[in-house]
C-alpha cells in the first residue's frame, strides 16, 4: 500500500460515509434502530461492491485499514485515560468478565468441536480451538493459529478460521445491533433513551440545537508554536512508535515479545509516555477532548472499512457444523456478557456489555461500533475499560494462537483445564470483590 493508494482507498470510503448519513437523515426507522453512520456507509459499500453488484470497486487495501487503524483508536483510550480511583473498579470489574468469556470460548468450542467431528469426520484435528481465535481475534488472530496448526501437520484450521471469523464478524454486527436495541427499550443504556411517542428527538438526525452544540477539543498549545491538533496527532503516534520500538528490542531477548499483537503496541508507549509525562507534571498537555475526536474519527473509518470488505464467498462443505458451532458459541458469549456484567459491573454495565460481546464476536472494532451505538457522545467508560483489560490479558490473547495448537495435540485435558481457569477465577475473583447487591 502506498500512500497515493492509501489516499485512494479514504475517498472512497469517505463518499460512502456520506452517503450513509444520506441515508441515515432521510429514512426515520434507521435513526430508531441507533445504527451510526459508518455502520451504514460500510453496508453500503459492501452491496455495491465486487462481492454482490460489482457498480463500484472497493481496493482489497481497504480491509487492511481496520486492522491498522484500530490501534491507533486503542492508544488513544489509554493516551486519554484520566486514571481515578473511582474509574479504577470500572476497569477491574470488566476485565474479570473478558477473561471469563475468553475463558468459556475455549472451554466450551473444545468439546463441541469433538462432538460435531463423530457427525463430520472429514473436520480437521483441533477445529474446536478456532472459535475463540476467529470470534475473539478476527481473521488475524486466526490465521495465526491456523498457520501453527499447518506447522503441525494439521490442514484445514485455517480455511475454517476465516470462514468462522466472518461469521462472527457479521454476527457482531446483525446480532449485536439487535442488543443495542433491546437494551436501550430496556431502559439499560445509561447515555441513550427512547423518546417519548410523539416527541421527535433533535440528537436523531439534522443540524444539533445550539445548545447541544460543544467543541471538539480544548486548545493546549500555542498556535504559534504548533497547531493543537496536530501536537495531539503527533503524541499518539509517538506512542505507537515507542510500543513498537521497545517491544522490537525485547524480542530480541525474549521472542515471546515479538509475537504481541501490533494493535496493543501503542497501547503499551502510551502507558510509558503517560507515565512520563506524570512523573514530569506535563499531563497538562493531553487535552482529552481531542484525543477523544481523533479516536472517534478513526473508529469510523475502522468500522467502514470492517463492514465493507466483509468477505461473503467463504463457504465450504463444512457449512451445517460450522454453522451449529457459531451458533451455540456466540449464543454463550452474548448471555455470559449481559449476565455478568450485570451482575459485576457497578457502572455502565449494558455499555460493556455491548462492547464485550461486539469484540468477542467479531473484534475491536465492533465492540467499540456497538458502543457507539449505545454512547454515541462517547462519554461511557466502556472504551477504556476495552483497553486496559486488553492490555492486561495480552500476555495471553497475545500467545496463545501460538502454543494452544501445539498443547492441543499433546494434552486436550491441559486446553481445557486452561479454558476451565480462565473461565471460573476471574468470575469467582468478580463475585467476592465485585457483586452488586441485590
Amino acid at each position: 500500500m502506498t500512500v497515493a493508494s492509501l489516499l485512494v482507498d479514504i475517498q472512497i470510503i469517505s463518499v460512502f460515509m456520506i452517503l450513509g448519513f444520506i441515508l441515515r437523515e432521510v429514512f426515520k426507522p434507521l435513526q430508531r434502530l441507533y445504527i451510526p453512520t459508518s455502520m451504514l456507509g460500510g453496508f453500503l459499500a459492501l452491496i455495491a461492491g465486487q462481492q454482490v453488484l460489482g457498480l463500484v470497486n472497493i481496493p482489497k487495501s481497504a480491509g487492511s485499514l481496520s486492522g491498522t487503524l484500530i490501534g491507533v483508536v486503542l492508544t488513544c483510550i489509554v493516551y486519554g485515560i484520566t486514571f481515578e480511583k473511582s474509574r479504577i473498579r470500572n476497569y477491574i470489574d470488566y476485565t474479570m468478565v473478558i477473561i471469563s468469556v475468553y475463558g468459556a470460548q475455549l472451554l466450551f468450542g473444545v468439546p463441541l468441536g469433538i462432538l460435531l467431528q463423530k457427525f463430520w469426520p472429514a473436520l480437521p484435528e483441533g477445529w474446536g480451538t478456532m472459535g475463540v481465535f476467529s470470534f475473539w481475534g478476527g481473521h488475524g488472530t486466526a490465521s495465526a493459529a491456523g498457520a501453527t496448526f499447518d506447522k503441525l501437520g494439521i490442514e484445514g484450521n485455517f480455511g475454517l478460521g476465516m470462514i468462522l471469523s466472518t461469521i462472527g464478524l457479521m454476527a457482531a454486527v446483525t446480532v449485536g445491533i439487535v442488543m443495542v436495541n433491546w437494551g436501550i427499550r430496556k431502559g439499560y443504556a445509561a447515555y441513550t433513551q427512547v423518546p417519548a411517542e410523539g416527541v421527535d428527538d433533535p440528537t436523531l438526525r439534522g443540524v444539533l440545537p445550539k445548545e447541544l452544540q460543544k467543541p471538539i477539543g480544548l486548545v493546549k498549545t500555542s498556535p504559534n508554536g504548533i497547531n493543537a491538533l496536530v501536537f495531539q496527532f503527533s503524541m499518539i503516534m509517538a506512542c505507537i512508535l515507542v510500543g513498537s520500538k521497545l517491544l522490537a528490542a525485547l524480542s530480541l531477548v525474549a521472542p515471546f515479545f515479538g509475537k504481541v499483537p501490533a494493535l496493543v503496541h501503542g497501547m503499551l508507549g502510551a502507558t510509558i509516555i503517560r507515565l512520563i509525562m506524570h512523573k514530569l507534571n506535563l499531563t497538562g498537555f493531553i487535552d482529552k477532548a481531542t484525543v477523544s475526536s481523533i479516536s472517534g474519527m478513526t473508529l469510523d473509518l475502522v468500522i467502514i472499512s470492517a463492514v465493507a470488505t466483509i468477505k461473503l464467498s467463504l463457504v465450504t462443505e463444512f457449512l451445517f457444523p460450522i454453522i451449529i458451532y457459531s451458533v451455540i458459541l456466540l449464543a454463550i458469549t452474548m448471555w455470559m456478557a449481559i449476565y455478568f456484567c450485570k451482575k459485576l459491573c457497578a457502572h455502565e454495565w449494558f455499555e460493556k456489555a455491548c462492547c464485550l460481546f461486539g469484540m468477542a464476536s467479531g473484534a475491536v472494532p465492533t465492540g467499540l461500533a456497538l458502543v457507539r451505538c449505545v454512547d454515541p457522545e462517547g462519554k461511557s467508560s466502556a472504551p477504556d475499560a476495552q483497553g486496559v483489560g486488553s492490555t492486561l490479558f495480552t500476555p495471553v490473547f497475545g500467545t496463545a494462537p501460538a502454543f494452544i495448537p501445539i498443547l492441543f495435540t499433546t494434552s486436550i485435558t491441559s486446553v481445557l483445564g486452561i479454558g476451565a481457569a480462565l473461565c471460573f477465577l476471574p468470575l469467582i475473583a468478580g463475585y467476592l470483590l465485585f457483586r452488586k447487591k441485590a
